[in-house]
């Protein structure tokens, strides 16, 4: 099983993009969404996923802001963004 976890600003985001996984990619769990680049952060150092589906353009940080904040990135991403 692969470990996602989905990071985006907008609620509707998140949602849809966690009901298209569970219906389109039965190999993929969603382990915890995100609403923010720090919530992001949190999440990652908690949960080890092995992909992120990450926002570029959310508050505060942008999604390359949370992938500088890890020295050294174990995980695949997939950027989304509107």
């Amino acid at each position: 099983m692969i470990k996602a976890i989905v990071i985006d600003d907008e609620s509707a985001a998140r949602e849809i993009l966690s009901a298209l996984i569970r219906d389109y990619c039965p190999e993929v769990e969603v382990i915890a969404l995100a609403a923010s680049a720090k919530e992001g952060i949190e999440a990652i150092r908690a949960h080890s996923p092995h992909l992120v589906f990450l926002d570029i353009n959310m508050p505060q940080a942008d999604g390359f802001s949370l992938l500088r904040s890890f020295d050294e990135i174990e995980f695949e991403v997939i950027f989304t963004t509107a």
